[in-house]
């Protein structure tokens, strides 16, 4: 039994040993995992943000499309990508790829054939990852696996686009699988592509119609037509600036009218643009130079609403270089301003995420040789930023353990050269604050241009030194869990969720040699290639599966052979459930052999000795029935003695014998209820405890030489449920003691007190009688003992009582003083009743 409580606590805290361990893992696996998608979106972003930043200056349309393929697959680091812009009155296509491999005029008109056919399919303005499945529906895209697409349709320009990024299935293991990341980041892509695609179209329009408006009258009406239907706000003034004709866009952009407008000079529109006076002086100086301008202001429309603006001013001169008007072309630019400030947010977002997270983040740029540094990295670094003069790099390299330095530089050196794309490692550092060693562990991301050279390098780091104390205290403890398990002598074996073996003891080893050859494999495995021990391990493979389906241990006995000697174990198979999430299965086995014999010798004992106590049980009858009819004889006849005939010198000795005959058939009386009380099952009934007590009472109340009062008190029901035959015994021991041993004085009395607290019923019998001496108190509940010299009783009644009180799960107290009195308490639970 030791040996099974020693292995009992050893598997919870092998449980909870794992538990740690498994909770620890998940943790750190989550740290890793929010690391590593925040250091991958925010390259991401940072890619999307220079995409954009670089493709607002283009200047040139086939420069830009050059420039979205090519940003399509740096953003969403995809294979290969493609363009597809058709005009739909002309039918007219601009076709830009990237990585396609299109040989030929041929396999570009199935490229945009399948692009067409993918747009009919998703339908316009909309951003999906494309499966496999209905890639390989298609023409010449059928050999990709991967594929996120967008389709648009501008009714104003009559143009149709197509954008796609695509992963080939020769290339896919080397690219992450395209999800619901790739498809938001390709929607923020394909809005900006779409807000600067029209613009260089509608500019381009506009831009057509101004060269034809300076050059003829005629062509400023034509110019008018067209200002009617684009989306850029137009407004025409005379060289004065006054105010002649504005479009629709600019009544839809600003809120002013026609009406409103006309007749007045621009200035007066320019005081409701917040510009300062430099910007003021630029757009004088241009139109006195004659030259185009073009700002960017953050202007209201006529309820007040704040809108951003990109403003062309233009002036018009005649053939003999008279100005004769201006044009201002105004776009709202208020959702790209807000794209932007938005890709702001979420580096601020990025950055309060790395706060929380304790995420220390960098940059080296290597063109200017400079880097940049979170505050979290520097606090890991224990520095101050005011204090680290040398630079940061220079501060990392003497930061850096000397043991670790050489490791660290080269692999910073693999991104550097491209010879990967990023490293993950961990190493010490010396803090500078306090010199103490602390562990980091570190992302560097290799940033590249379109070359492919490395021009950036970003990088994180966690520190990790609490996790790297905690990793090596549990390979201790594990160590430490291992040497215990391996000394024990049960059968210990250890499976993974795959029923993989991963752990067996030596006494495991030493009774069943075939698992060394299994160790890391199923059990599925050992049955099949096993032919020897085939039927154990497929009845072990039967528990396994009924534990993991009913989650609870399960137990079987197993007979093996070892040395031509037959050994019976006791096997239990435990699955180890982490949330619900099966983790371990462990197998434990205890040589019962031993153990089955000893059952059987003691379950042929048991049947013996229920023969001797049967046989004891009518023995102590039929000798106690065979010893009280001559006791009750013997008082009978001197029951008949008539005194007045008797010698005065008999009487005494005639009184001796009756009171001997008495005690004896007490103490017969007392014997026989020690054996029934000890032989027979608790027998539960209702009992009405007062009517018993007054009963009791009124039997023996007038056994002694005075009277005797009964107080009996109860704050509870007084019907229980208990054992009837018990309590009455109980209770007639009790209360014949107070009347026997009552004081000779007035006002002797025995109180009965029944209570209930806490689910525990309290019986009470005190009375004002002789008392016990406080020598005998350790000693009155032993058996045959008698407190007094003139006790009359057998020494057996509060011996019984005390027997009875056990077998109802019960406890008795006893207390005494002598010449005062005597208190005895029973407690019984009420549940037990």
């Amino acid at each position: 039994m030791k040996t099974k409580n020693n292995f009992d606590s050893l598997l919870r805290e092998y449980k909870e040993l794992q538990l740690r361990v498994t909770r620890f893992s998940y943790i750190e696996q989550q740290l890793i995992n929010a690391q590593d998608k925040l250091d991958h979106e925010l390259v991401l972003y940072k890619r999307l943000n220079k995409f954009s930043n670089h493709a607002l200056k283009s200047s040139k349309l086939e420069d830009f499309l050059t420039m979205s393929v090519e940003g399509i697959i740096d953003v969403l680091e995809v294979e290969a990508s493609a363009v597809l812009i058709v005009e739909n009155a002309t039918g007219n296509t601009l076709f830009f790829s990237e990585s396609l491999h299109v040989k030929n005029d041929e396999e570009q008109q199935r490229v945009i054939h399948d692009l067409l056919n993918l747009a009919e399919i998703v339908g316009k303005s909309k951003s999906l990852v494309i499966s496999s499945r209905r890639l390989a529906l298609l023409d010449y895209l059928s050999g990709y696996s991967d594929a996120v697409f967008h389709s648009a349709i501008d009714n104003t320009l009559n143009i149709s686009v197509c954008l796609i990024g695509l992963v080939s299935e020769k290339k896919a293991p080397f690219y992450e699988k395209l999800n619901d990341k790739h498809e938001t980041i390709f929607s923020l892509f394909t809005q900006q592509f779409l807000s600067i695609l029209t613009n260089f179209y509608q500019h381009k329009k506009i831009q057509d119609q101004i060269a034809k408006i300076s050059s003829s009258e005629i062509e400023l009406k034509k110019l008018s037509l067209i200002a009617t239907k684009t989306k850029n706000g137009v407004i025409i003034t005379d060289e004065k600036g006054v105010i002649e004709w504005v479009n629709d866009s600019f009544v839809k952009i600003s809120g002013y009218l026609f009406e409103d407008v006309y007749g007045r000079q621009t200035r007066e529109l320019f005081d409701n643009f917040i510009v300062d006076y430099s910007e003021k002086k630029k757009i004088t100086k241009a139109l006195k130079n004659k030259h185009n301008i073009e700002l960017t202001l953050l202007n209201t429309t006529k309820d007040g609403k704040l809108y951003y603006s990109q403003i062309e001013i233009i002036p018009v001169y005649d053939e003999l270089k008279r100005h004769i008007n201006n044009i201002f072309v105004i776009k709202d630019i208020t959702n790209e301003v807000e794209f932007k400030a938005e890709i702001l947010r979420m580096n601020s977002r990025f950055e309060l995420i790395s706060d929380k997270s304790q995420i220390g983040i960098w940059e080296w740029n290597k063109s200017i040789n400079d880097s940049t540094w979170n505050n979290i990295l520097i606090n890991q670094y224990g520095a101050e930023r005011a204090l680290i003069k040398e630079g940061f790099y220079s501060f990392w390299l003497n930061s850096i353990h000397p043991d670790d330095k050489k490791q660290v530089i080269d692999n910073r050196d693999k991104v550097l050269n491209s010879e990967v794309d990023s490293v993950v490692q961990d190493y010490r550092i010396i803090r500078q604050n306090d010199q103490s060693v602390r562990y980091l562990r570190t992302l560097t991301i290799g940033e590249k241009d379109a070359k492919g050279e490395v021009i950036r390098l970003v990088g994180s780091s966690i520190d990790i030194t609490d996790k790297k104390i905690a990793d090596e205290k549990v390979a201790s403890l594990k160590q430490f869990y291992e040497s215990i398990l391996n000394h024990l002598p049960n059968k210990i074996a250890v499976f993974n969720k795959a029923c993989e073996l991963i752990y067996f003891n030596e006494a495991m080893l030493e009774s069943n040699p075939f698992w060394q050859d299994y160790l890391f494999k199923s059990v599925y495995d050992v049955y099949l290639d096993d032919i020897n021990n085939q039927s154990a391990v497929n009845k072990l493979i039967f528990h396994i599966q009924n534990a993991i389906k009913e989650k609870a241990a399960v137990k079987y006995e197993d007979l093996v052979v070892k040395n031509g000697k037959e050994k019976e174990l006791l096997n239990t198979v435990l699955p180890f459930f982490n949330e619900d999430k099966l983790e371990y299965i462990i197998l434990s086995g205890v040589d019962i052999s031993e153990l089955n014999k000893i059952q059987k010798d003691l379950l042929k004992n048991n049947i013996e000795l229920q023969k001797v106590n049967s046989e004891l049980d009518n023995f102590v009858y039929r000798v106690s029935h065979d010893l009280r009819s001559p006791l009750l004889s013997i008082k009978g006849l001197i029951s008949l003695i008539d005194y007045d005939d008797v010698n005065p010198d008999l009487q005494e000795y005639i009184k001796l014998m009756d009171s001997s005959a008495s005690r004896m058939d007490s103490s017969i009386q007392d014997i026989l209820e020690y054996s029934r009380n000890s032989r027979l099952e608790v027998k539960l009934e209702e009992v009405n405890l007062k009517e018993m007590v007054y009963e009791i009472f009124d039997d023996i109340k007038y056994s002694g030489n005075s009277n005797i009062d009964l107080i009996y008190e109860s704050n509870t029901e007084n019907h229980i449920i208990t054992d009837k035959f018990r309590i009455s015994v109980l209770l007639k021991n009790l209360i014949g003691n107070s009347v026997k041993y009552k004081s000779h004085k007035e006002g002797s009395f025995v109180k009965f007190k029944l209570s209930q607290k806490n689910r525990m019923l309290t019986i009470s019998v005190s009375d004002n009688g002789q008392g016990i001496d406080k020598e005998s108190l350790p000693k009155v509940f032993d058996m045959f003992y008698r407190g007094c010299s003139n006790s009359v009783g057998s020494g057996l009644g509060l011996y019984i009582c005390k027997e009875i009180t056990e077998k109802l799960n019960g406890a008795i107290s006893l207390q005494s003083k002598k010449g005062i009195g005597t208190e005895v308490k029973i407690k019984l639970p009420i549940n037990a009743l």
